[in-house]
């Protein structure tokens, strides 16, 4: 009988043999179809031997022998299987689970024959209630102890069999834990690749991810560090062309890489080269909009087997656990700059807040010396007019001479104060935008003219020279007539206030559009630090007013209105006005005002119409 059954062992014996020899040298796809043709030709032995050969054996009886041929129904079904399918199952998943249910079945079997056998007749259960509470009692017993017995198989069969090179629970659920602990996108990619390569063993493992931008912010792994970041933009970018899957595998993609389109078959070509070149079998998408986007390339399995079901879903798993840790890294980051964006705004707004308090505490304490050097001004010339009206009256008929000298000083007086007055209202206006501009043609000639004039006797006293360098030919401007010679007699009057010796020179020049007037002294200059704050309101330069330097000072009057007035006008005006100076040299100062061509009167009224803007309220 066993001579009869030889042929056809040593048949299934070689067929099983050729298959696993197969499997060492072949891989991918291929090597895992080996591999379940060879587990189909053990299996289908198992039938053969039980049901041809031991069976018949043991009880002499051949009729079992009809048997036999379902291992014939299990080889079919697993090389269909192995043909339709791309993604296998373990094979040993499979066989684990095989050699499990059969250790159950046997165990459970002799649970039953113990009961029918052993337990029955000794205890006398019969079909009674109290047989029924006999046999409740040894089911409860029975099925504690299988359930332990099948705990111990399972666990055994996990640890030493099936889940020989990782455990997907153990695994998942360290990677998350440790993913738990930490926000730093670094050590998230760090323990993605260590989990992979601790499972897998690949040939190569890298993952690439992309900022909003474009720009890489994470790249680590063991691919060639010679890898083109452009070709993976390009992967990228064909893989959402296709609207594939978030996953791609190169044996998949090679055995239906055609789709009939051209498009759609050259962009999963170069994907197929890309992956082909780098040596990467499977592709994971990791992309979350607006924030990042990239991939995971995992090379050839360590055995060179494809990567089974089982190996796919816990792969997908670790990549959503992956992804999740991401997006929360990501948003934590977002969240640490906008509270730095937050805080640098609130220190630069704390910033312009104490600058705010400090020009309030200055212009508070400028206003104090205004009001001191005002009552001062003001109170000089009605001094004097009250004095001088005093003596008029002792010389008015004795005294002729006298009775003139008197009453030039009650007039010099009266000017000043009234200069002083327009000065304060000019300044008012031009703060509260309620200046009123009448541009027309202005002869500027005749008007440096009267103002030299004007300041004649006021040089002379000082023994300085008043030069008069205007063309002849200087062409009229379109401005106001008033405000120009308001300009004008503030920029003398401060030469010659400000000048202890030498001269003050007023000069023009012009051309096509604008007519340029300088005023140049030979006083004690302006340091350069000063230049900038001229034209402020209430300020004064401290080169006049203060203590500490080689230049001699001298100590005039004024309220710090004058610049502030002149400043103001000249841009209003169109016009502009800049100084150059030098310490212990002099100053010029230098504006410009748009040059009368024909244009026609112009009236500008500079008050706003708007309640909440006259209030300095926005809108």
């Amino acid at each position: 009988y066993l001579w009869y059954g030889m042929p056809e062992f040593v048949t299934a014996i070689y067929v099983v043999g050729y298959y696993i020899k197969q499997a060492s040298v072949l891989s991918g796809i291929e090597k895992r179809q080996v591999q379940f043709y060879a587990v189909g030709g053990v299996i289908m032995l198992i039938p053969v031997f039980v049901f041809d050969f031991l069976l018949p054996l043991v009880f002499k009886d051949t009729s079992f022998y009809k048997f036999s041929t379902l291992g014939n129904v299990v080889w079919t079904m697993i090389v269909g299987y192995s043909i339709l399918t791309t993604r296998f199952l373990d094979v040993r998943v499979v066989v684990g689970s095989a050699i499990s249910t059969f250790l159950k079945t046997i165990f459970t079997l002799g649970a039953l024959l113990l009961v029918i056998y052993v337990l029955e007749p000794l205890w006398g259960i019969t079909f009674s209630l109290q047989g029924i509470i006999k046999l409740f009692v040894i089911s409860i017993v029975v099925t504690l102890v299988l359930n332990k017995i099948f705990s111990v198989i399972e666990n055994f069969l996990s640890d030493h069999f099936i889940y020989v090179k990782y455990n997907p629970v153990k695994s998942l659920r360290d990677f998350v834990g440790r993913n738990s602990e930490t926000l730093d996108i670094k050590k998230i990619s760090a323990n993605l690749i260590n989990l992979i390569n601790a499972s897998f063993k690949p040939s190569m493992v890298e993952m690439i991810l992309f900022d909003s931008k474009g720009e890489i912010f994470v790249n680590e792994g063991t691919m060639s560090p010679n890898t083109d970041t452009d070709e993976v933009l390009n992967v990228l970018d064909s893989w959402r062309k296709l609207n594939s899957n978030r996953i791609l595998v190169f044996s998949e993609l090679q055995n239906y890489q055609r789709a009939g389109k051209q498009i759609i078959d050259q962009k999963r070509y170069e994907i197929l080269s890309f992956m082909k070149k780098n040596g990467i079998e499977i592709i994971f998408s990791i992309r979350e909009k607006n924030k990042f986007e990239g991939m995971v390339m995992i090379g050839e399995n360590q055995d060179r087997n494809s990567y089974t079901v089982g190996d796919m879903d816990f792969l997908d798993n670790v990549m959503q656990n992956c992804h999740m840790a991401l997006v929360r890294s990501t948003l934590y980051l977002e969240l640490q700059s906008f509270n730095q964006t937050l805080q640098e705004k609130v220190n630069e707004q704390t910033k312009e807040l104490q600058v705010k308090v400090e020009e309030l505490e200055d212009a508070r304490r400028k206003e104090r010396d205004m009001i001191d050097i005002m009552g001062h001004e003001l109170r000089t010339p009605a001094t004097i007019v009250k004095l001088n009206a005093g003596l008029l009256e002792k010389y008015i008929n004795s005294n002729p001479a006298d009775f003139k000298k008197y009453l030039d000083r009650i007039k010099g007086s009266i000017e000043n104060e009234i200069k002083l007055i327009n000065t304060l209202l000019t300044s008012a206006k031009l703060e509260g935008n309620r200046v009123e501009i009448c541009n027309e043609a202005v002869s500027v000639k005749d008007e440096i003219e009267m103002v030299v004039h004007g300041h004649e006797i006021e040089a002379q006293k000082k023994d300085l020279v008043l030069i008069n360098q205007v063309l002849p030919d200087t062409p009229a401007i379109f401005a106001d007539k008033v405000r120009t010679i308001e300009i004008i007699d503030n920029l003398v009057g401060n030469a010659i206030k400000y000048t202890k010796q030498g001269s003050v020179t007023i000069q023009t020049e012009y051309d096509d559009e604008n007519v340029k007037v300088s005023v140049t002294d030979t006083g004690n200059g302006i340091p350069q630090e000063e230049i900038a704050k001229l034209g402020q309101k209430f300020h004064r330069v401290d080169n006049y007013t203060g203590n500490g330097s080689d230049v001699e000072i001298v100590r005039p009057g004024g309220t710090g209105l004058g610049l502030f007035v002149v400043f103001g006008l000249v841009n209003l005006m169109n016009g502009k006005i800049w100084v150059e100076s030098e310490v212990g040299k002099g100053s010029k100062f230098i504006f410009t005002l748009p040059r009368f061509n024909g244009q026609e009167v112009k009236v500008t009224h500079t008050e706003s119409k708007s309640m909440f803007e006259r209030m300095g309220l926005k809108r």
